[in-house]
């Protein structure tokens, strides 16, 4: 309660030192205690983009026709300058600003893509080895999910974890909010995902593939036009038909060894268990256009499938602390419920090993994590943050204190009522919500039922079926 008495006393004072000033004049925003990213476009020029319906049979909204602006970019402690583009001069200095994301550029603050014309640390860590062109401002900051959701990527030790940092975000002198600076997902292998620069594959199995220039479909496990893929790694402007061929067989023989039990050839199985176990820690609702990336570090038989790093953290927390993710069972057409059905229990067997072996550092880590992070000083500066940012966009928002004090509670009621759920899982079964069957049934709230009404997920003698 104290932290949050003088983050409002602070904010207070910030409120009365600035009476005679804009409150969202740079000069004082920049004293929050965030980082501030000042970016500038040449001629004031804003990003615009066009927005567009997804086609019959596929799903989602989103923006198209971005516009490319050219820009500096001006990164700031308080008054001290940690970065500076200079100005545009393509291939020699300054960046680029796009809008960039799906639903959520249809708000009038908007995420964008940043592309500096010299590689660079926007983060300043310190070392050249992170230094790179492709930077995201997104809007997550808002809660505390992301940074929650990517400390569970790097506890599980997927391939690699985004750094960021908080910032508040400037566009031609208008104050645009607070923004969470983030490394883009793309192949650097110094520091990002590591694939060979020749040979690798980073692609992502898309809801959206129907806004990209290029993007393939496999044989298996797609429903209609719902998914295909995209490209992450190589570029879609620079991707080879050998290339695309190559993976798009790769991934077909990868699906058919999914439904014939030999899929432990083609994929790295703990990378896909522990990608599966971080969203159902996380209760992620929205699975189905969570976004996917899978990795494969080179065109021989040497290398296999990976799942690359969670990314999309906006509906965690939103399932009931008794449930799954919906990636965990759901009807996404990917490859998860076939894994947990297959006779081969080496996918199922490697979850939940995971699982009993990393659950209690798991909670004891994040629960501490979470403590600490809301009583830090950059919390601190987040609140003050968010409390402007609610003021320039004219909604109210939770404390910072508020959203960790939920999500410690859920994780901690989530973890005892996934255990037993886990730990019973032997194979998932489908059958129709009009089957009818005399053996006694169970949802998952532990009421018997005979015939499964409703669908959902039931068990009986120690299987679980999902009714569809």
């Amino acid at each position: 309660m104290i932290p949050r008495v003088l983050s409002i006393l602070l904010f207070i004072s910030f409120f009365n030192c600035s009476s005679a000033q804009n409150l969202f004049d740079i000069a004082n925003v920049r004293q929050l205690g965030l980082i501030t990213v000042d970016i500038t476009t040449v001629n004031g020029e804003i990003p615009t983009c066009d927005y567009a319906s997804a086609p019959e049979g596929s799903m989602g909204e989103t923006c198209i026709n971005q516009t490319k602006v050219p820009c500096r970019i001006v990164i700031y402690d308080h008054d001290d300058i940690l970065y500076d583009s200079g100005e545009y001069e393509k291939g020699f200095s300054g960046a680029t600003i796009k809008i960039n994301g799906n639903t959520s550029s249809f708000y009038n603050n908007k995420p964008y893509k940043l592309k500096l014309q010299k590689k660079a640390d926007l983060l300043q860590r310190g070392n050249q080895k992170y230094a790179d062109k492709n930077w995201r401002l997104i809007k997550d900051i808002l809660s505390l999910n992301t940074i929650i959701g990517l400390k569970v990527n790097e506890l599980l030790e997927l391939p690699w974890t985004p750094a960021y940092k908080p910032c508040n975000v400037f566009l031609n002198n208008d104050y645009q909010g607070c923004y969470l600076l983030i490394e883009s997902v793309k192949r650097n292998s110094d520091c990002r995902l590591n694939v060979d620069k020749e040979t690798g594959y980073i692609v992502e199995r898309d809801a959206y593939w129907w806004k990209e220039d290029k993007n393939f479909e496999t044989d298996y496990f797609s429903q209609q036009k719902a998914y295909r893929w995209t490209w992450k790694y190589p570029d879609e402007e620079d991707v080879t038909a050998e290339q695309e061929q190559y993976i798009r067989d790769y991934i077909n023989k990868t699906e058919e060894s999914i439904i014939n039990g030999t899929y432990d050839q083609y994929i790295d199985v703990l990378s896909f268990a522990k990608w599966l176990l971080a969203h159902d820690i996380l209760g992620t609702w929205d699975s189905g256009g969570s976004n996917l990336f899978v990795m494969k570090y080179d065109n021989t038989d040497n290398t296999l499938l990976q799942m690359a790093n969670l990314w999309d953290f906006d509906t965690c927390f939103r399932m009931a602390e008794n449930e799954f993710s919906r990636y965990h069972h759901g009807s996404y057409d990917y490859y998860f419920p076939s894994l947990f059905e297959s006779t081969n229990h080496t996918f199922s067997n490697t979850y939940r090993q995971l699982w009993n072996e990393k659950k209690y550092f798991l909670l004891n880590a994040l629960l501490a994590y979470i403590e600490n992070y809301i009583n830090s000083d950059e919390a601190q500066a987040l609140q003050r943050s968010r409390e402007l940012h609610a003021q320039r966009w004219h909604f109210d928002i939770d404390s910072v204190q508020e959203d960790g004090l939920f999500i410690k509670n859920w994780l901690t009621r989530h973890f005892e009522l996934l255990d037993p759920m886990i730990n019973t899982q032997t194979a998932i079964h489908t059958i129709s919500s009009n089957d009818s069957t005399n053996k006694d049934m169970y949802n998952l709230f532990g009421i018997k039922t005979k015939t499964p009404i409703n669908k959902g997920i039931y068990i009986s003698n120690g299987k679980k079926y999902v009714v569809k």
